[in-house]
């Protein structure tokens, strides 16, 4: 009898229902820092976590070590006398619809392949630039899941990941300039150099440094920087947010909150996506479903508890690994494209900023909406184009005021992490310059 089967079955002798999340896993990576390599890295994994309901309570418990299985169930029944209220039932067995997750050749590829990636994308920046400093990883990973019930869900799925970036830095006499850019897949991906071309594009556009006049002005965000303008109405659309009274949206379902044209999913069923999966941590299906459909709000984010605290149902949005209890989180955004390309959305601008990386998005309210950022990397637009890098300069806003100020939706998106956005121009953001 394998460990998490033992498990559940001497909890299920103590306890009303049960629970047990088994997971093993093994990563490695390559990394290179100022040019050199640093270390190829290696770590396993191996844990199991354990949830109960007892005299209608919760309680859980994890734990790496699994020579003594007794001790986890009995770690877990003394804290179910402090756990809270369930308000669900352990789901049962049932069909659902595969999402692939597991890419052979990420398991087949040799790590140690990565270090002639490396050393060739640092050789390409150095032969534009000597002084740039480099800074390269390549991972992957692979791991089990295996998820049990009281009720007869017994559930295993294998799953990978293979993620790739480089960053570059350019060290100036009034600061320094840095750029980075990566790729991640759940499935072997190649295409190291040509990430390296998209940073070294953007340091060429930098070289001129540029001071820009403060005032409202049109905005364009790039996909890779757009994540800060999704990140909170993925935290106001959090079930758990909703039940505790915190969100701005509450209330809000069916009401326009965005420009018609702005449909937002969370879908955690596209293949390879990092965020995909078949069944939450908890084993309900995974659902593609929209966020915000054509401007208006409509849905919230559930797991089993907070759905049940809210009369409301599960949206297989039960994030979790072994060593925590589930709690509803997005899996992966993705925009619905527009029809402007990003250069006709340049070429449109008379007197604007490009935003592609930023400093300090957590430091506003994030949960109201609000974003106050420094400009890491953005770029002043003069007559339809690119003139140089704004040094010095701060956007501001809310953006439940800047979705209902939108001029166009870019027609490419581009993964970003778990984002699958494009390209987002705003008419009229507050930018403010360093004054003289």
């Amino acid at each position: 009898m394998k460990v998490e089967e033992k498990i559940l079955e001497t909890a299920l002798k103590l306890a009303d229902a049960v629970e047990v999340i088994y997971e093993e896993g093994e990563s490695r990576s390559v990394s290179f820092d100022h040019n050199k390599l640093k270390y190829i890295h290696n770590k396993s994994i191996r844990g199991v976590g354990l949830r109960i309901i007892k005299n209608g309570k919760i309680g859980f418990s994890s734990t790496t070590d699994l020579r003594i299985p007794e001790k986890l169930v009995e770690r877990a029944l003394a804290s179910a006398q402090f756990g809270q209220e369930a308000k669900f039932e352990f789901p049962s067995p049932s069909k659902f619809f595969e999402v692939k997750i597991f890419d052979k050749e990420v398991i087949d590829f040799p790590i140690e392949n990565a270090i002639s990636f490396g050393k060739e994308a640092i050789d390409k920046a150095l032969s534009v630039c000597p002084d740039y400093q480099c800074s390269v990883e390549v991972g992957k990973s692979f791991g089990t899941r295996r998820l049990l019930n009281s009720r007869g869900l017994d559930v295993s799925r294998n799953s990978t990941f293979y993620g790739m970036g480089i960053d570059i830095v350019l060290v100036k006499d009034k600061g320094l300039v840095w750029v980075g850019e990566g790729e991640s897949s759940r499935r072997k991906i190649d295409g190291l150099l040509r990430v390296t071309e998209k940073v070294l594009e953007k340091l060429r556009l930098a070289e001129q440094e540029v001071k820009i006049n403060s005032g409202i002005l049109p905005v364009i965000f790039t996909p890779k920087a757009v994540g800060l303008l999704v990140a909170p109405l993925e935290m106001g659309c959090n079930g758990k947010l909703i039940q505790k009274g915190a969100s701005p949206l509450i209330g809000r379902l069916g009401e326009k909150i965005a420009d018609e044209r702005l449909t937002i999913y969370d879908d955690p069923t596209i293949d390879f996506a990092l965020g995909s999966y078949p069944l939450d941590g908890e084993g309900v299906q995974s659902q593609r479903k929209p966020l915000l459909e054509r401007g208006v709000l409509k849905n919230y984010l559930f797991d089993l508890q907070t759905a049940g605290m809210l009369s409301a149902r599960s949206t297989g949005n039960g994030i979790r690994g072994f060593s925590s209890q589930p709690a509803p989180a997005c899996t992966n955004i993705t925009i619905e494209p527009g029809d402007m390309k990003l250069e006709d959305m340049i070429k449109d601008i008379k007197y604007g900023v490009l935003v592609d990386q930023v400093l300090g998005g957590g430091q506003s309210n994030t949960l109201a909406g609000e974003f106050s950022v420094n400009l890491d990397l953005g770029f002043l637009i003069e007559k339809g184009e690119l003139v140089g890098r704004v040094k010095d300069c701060m956007i501001a806003g809310n953006v439940y005021e800047v979705f209902n100020k939108l001029a166009a939706i870019g027609s490419r998106p581009e993964w970003y992490g778990s984002n699958y956005v494009p390209a987002l121009y705003f008419s009229g953001l507050s930018v403010v310059g360093k004054e003289e």
